[in-house]
């Protein structure tokens, strides 16, 4: 009993379409992004060349003040010799991190009030100052001189220096290298490191052990070398990018190199790219949205059709599986009275036992063709739960008594709990098509050679979770052969358990045996336990088999008013055995001719007939005054459920309900209940035959002595046979033929079609209702029975707002109407001048 869930179906093109479209987008938001990483790259690689060049500038701005400071003590010294310690002391040019003075010729050193002689390697360094020019170089024993002449005429005297210790280098290169990840250097020709700015902790990293600075200044040398005062490279060093520079000051023997971290010299550059990506992706994310929203209002649309066609073709199968239980269910249980029917009278005992047989089949058609109409009411939501007291024994004992008349070649047995409530309150029909579903297809359920079907009870639990005394849970226990619950009739049960809020699960029970447990909650009324249902059900038995439902009445009366002739067929044959008289028509009109002329003990009126319908028919019935049956009860005749059927009978004034096809026990049921007691004689009164007067067809009661029908005088000359029921329209004009003609004259004078017309034209629908109404009934009484059908449906048509219906039929009927009209004018109207 699991459902199966269906696999989804996957547009395997627009799936692969899609996966493309992603894809190519994605290639193109990469690529863009390496673009854009790769013109951000040069951007900033060129910033910072440009950025070297112009700290190079600002070293030799720097290093020129200083040398221009210097050339302007030099300018005193040359004007007067006399005052150079004088001199030198007021030059605010020396700090205290240079040292400060003069130097001869020989290479004596002059400073302050010390001399010593300068190293060879620093005087060559300085060399070019003492050829009359400013001069600035390096000595690893010095450091940093710069340098320049001091003349005495046109000969250079002394060069005045100045020597750095340790170099301020931040003054020089305005950099801050300890937060920062950078540093700014001087060096040689040779790639020796002269002089460099502080940095901080993060030089000690170690990443930047494994980093070739020189080789680094390898690279940037060789760009220099094809042209440039600067160049500029980045490189990997670790997680992070840096960009290495150098730069070429005025002076050839010192290069300006450093690095700088690339986050610091792009300032939100790098974010460019990633900014770029994003807008793209978030246009690519929007693109892909609308994509996905089209394709699912396509989609939608497309699945809303495809709906729209599978419920219409779900309704077109519903309206088709119930049309073919009710043409299974009208056959089958004509099948079944007509065999009722040769069995009482036929002696041939073989002939007896084919009818059971084919009683048997018909059966069995009757209860499929019941099973599939249920079926199709809970797949519509239209199957009626009608809740009400009853006797628990009942139900059970009439399941078990059909289960065990049908021809099984497996033999179940039926276990009932003897401590369990017999007054519920619950939908009875339901319960006993669920119980007799399940002990009719006993032959599915036998697991071990056994079929035992147990049936008890569990106080169900309140809001609190405690047991309540008022409701209980009925416990079906049916074996579980392991069988699929897929028939028409264990289907029906699955979904009756659920319409009354039941639940089916698999189980077990105490000898360890599968069930499948069924449990329907129900209302307790009375307490009143079930006892031995055996002993119960076999008193009952034998209690039924001495009580008797057949009778004969041979003064009593009958009317049955069916469009249908084989269901009058039907009752005629069973109620013949009762010796009543039964009269049966199939027309309203003459129904309600009979029922006001003849007396009637009881009347069966099928409450849905074309033409005249029979709660008109009724309605009819009820409001005349001047007749015989004011008391004789009207039982409807229906196809429809006994909930619906009681439902119709409370509303319309229905005395009570027979459903049909007409079934033998349930027709002599009724009879019994409503024919006069005084008229009812059972079969141990039964006398002699040649007592018993049978009553003629023609025979009426003394209530009212009918009128006689007379013959019409006149023929039936001239009068439009082939387009009128000429035997109808005479009927009612009561064999009249003068009034006939009459009819016929005034329902040509009406001119109809002009008025239905000019409403159709109109759309006035509601008039068009009212008039088409007047022509149904116009029609009726002159015998025009197929206009009259065409007017009934446009009427139900109006009354249900389908007014294409009636666009549709107009025009037949106008020419039905004007074709009805130009007959009784050639031979009514014509003959009548001649």
């Amino acid at each position: 009993m699991e459902l199966t869930p269906r696999s989804a179906k996957i547009n395997i093109k627009m799936v692969v379409w899609l996966a493309s479209v992603v894809f190519v987008l994605c290639l193109v938001c990469v690529l863009l992004r390496v673009k854009l990483d790769t013109l951000l790259d040069a951007y900033v690689t060129k910033h910072v060349s440009q950025q070297a060049v112009l700290t190079a500038h600002l070293v030799d701005e720097k290093l020129h003040a200083q040398l221009d400071a210097l050339s302007m003590v030099a300018r005193k010294i040359e004007t007067d010799g006399a005052r150079v310690e004088d001199f030198l002391a007021l030059s605010d040019v020396k700090d205290e991190n240079s040292s400060y003075g003069l130097i001869a010729l020989d290479g004596t050193v002059y400073v302050d009030s010390s001399r010593f002689m300068l190293p060879d390697e620093t005087y060559r360094c300085i060399m070019g100052s003492f050829r009359g020019r400013q001069s600035v170089c390096y000595s690893e024993r010095m450091g940093i001189l710069l340098g320049v002449p001091v003349f005495h005429g046109h000969n250079v005297r002394f060069v005045l220096y100045l020597q750095y210790d340790e170099i301020p280098i931040n003054d020089f290169f305005d950099a801050d290298c300890f937060e920062k990840k950078c540093f700014t250097q001087i060096i040689d020709n040779d790639g020796r490191v002269l002089i460099q700015n502080n940095t901080g902790k993060w030089r000690q990293d170690s990443v930047w052990s494994e980093v070739d600075v020189g080789k680094i200044y390898g690279w940037l040398r060789q760009d220099m070398d094809h042209g440039g005062l600067a160049s500029a490279r980045n490189v990997q060093v670790g997680n992070e990018t840096y960009y290495f520079y150098m730069a070429k000051p005025s002076q050839d023997d010192f290069m300006l190199a450093g690095m700088v971290a690339g986050e610091d010299v792009s300032d939100g550059l790098n974010q460019l790219s990633f900014l770029v990506f994003w807008v793209v992706g978030f246009l690519m994310l929007l693109f892909l949205t609308g994509l996905g929203i089209r394709f699912f209002l396509v989609r939608r649309n497309r699945e809303s059709h495809l709906k729209g066609h599978l419920v219409s073709d779900e309704l077109d199968r519903l309206r088709m599986m119930d049309s073919v239980g009710q043409d299974i269910r009208n056959p089958a249980m004509n099948v079944l009275n007509m065999g009722a029917i040769v069995l009482r009278e036929s002696a041939n005992s073989s002939l007896k036992e084919y009818v059971s047989e084919m009683r048997a089949s018909g059966q069995e058609l009757l209860l499929l063709s019941n099973d599939i109409l249920d079926m199709n009411k809970i797949r519509t939501n239209s199957l009626e739960i009608s809740i009400k007291e009853y006797d628990l024994f009942a139900v059970l004992c009439d399941c078990y008594s059909a289960a065990r008349n049908r021809k099984k070649p497996v033999e179940f047995e039926l276990l009932v709990d003897s401590s369990i409530p017999t007054q519920l309150e619950g939908d009875e029909s339901r319960l006993w098509q669920i119980v007799s579903n399940i002990l009719f297809n006993a032959e599915r359920l036998v697991v071990n050679s056994a079929n035992i079907v147990q049936i008890g009870y569990r106080w169900a639990e309140d809001e609190n979770g405690e047991e309540s005394t008022q409701k209980i849970d009925l416990v079906i226990d049916v074996p579980d052969a392991g069988v699929s619950w897929t028939g028409a009739s264990l289907t029906l049960v699955k979904m009756l358990v659920g319409a009354l809020g039941g639940t089916i699960r698999s189980s077990h029970i105490a000898d360890g045996l599968p069930v499948v447990e069924i449990a329907i909650p129900q209302k307790v009324v009375k307490n009143e336990l079930m006892g031995d249902f055996k002993t119960r059900y076999n008193e009952f038995v034998h209690v039924s088999e001495n009580k008797s439902i057949h009778f004969f009445a041979p003064n009593a009366s009958i009317l049955a008013i069916d469009d249908v002739p084989m269901n009058l067929r039907v009752m005629s044959g069973l109620i013949k055995e009762t010796l009543a008289r039964f009269d049966s028509v199939s027309n309203g009109m003459e129904a309600i001719e009979k029922f006001r002329r003849n007396h009637y003990d009881m009347i069966f009126l099928d409450h849905t007939m074309p033409i005249v319908d029979g709660l008109d028919i009724l309605t009819i019935m009820k409001t005349l005054d001047d007749h015989p049956n004011q008391h004789t009860p009207i039982v409807m005749l229906t196809a429809e459920d006994s909930a619906s059927a009681k439902t119709i009978c409370e509303t319309t004034g229905f005395a009570d309900f027979l459903t049909k096809p007409v079934h033998e026990d349930a027709l002599f049921t009724i009879l019994l209940k409503f024919l006069p007691k005084e008229l009812i004689k059972r079969y141990d009164e039964l006398p002699k035959k040649e007592e018993v007067e049978e009553p003629s067809p023609a025979e009426e009661k003394p209530v009212k002595k009918p009128m006689l029908i007379q013959e019409p005088k006149k023929t039936n000359e001239n009068l439009p046979s082939d387009v009128l029921d000429i035997s109808v329209g005479l009927f009612c004009c009561e064999r009249n033929e003068a009034l006939y003609r009459k009819k016929m004259m005034v329902y040509v004078d009406k001119q109809y079609d002009v008025v239905l017309n000019k409403l159709f034209k109109d759309e006035d629908f509601e008039s068009y209702r009212l008039m088409v109404q007047m022509l149904k009934s116009s029609s009726l009484y002159i015998g025009a029975v197929e206009i009259a059908s065409i007017a009934k449906a446009m009427e139900f048509a109006c009354n249900e707002g389908d007014y294409d219906y009636v666009r549709v039929r107009h025009d037949d009927l106008m020419r039905e109407y004007r074709r009805i009209v130009k007959a009784i004018k050639e031979r009514v109207m014509d003959g009548r001048t001649n």
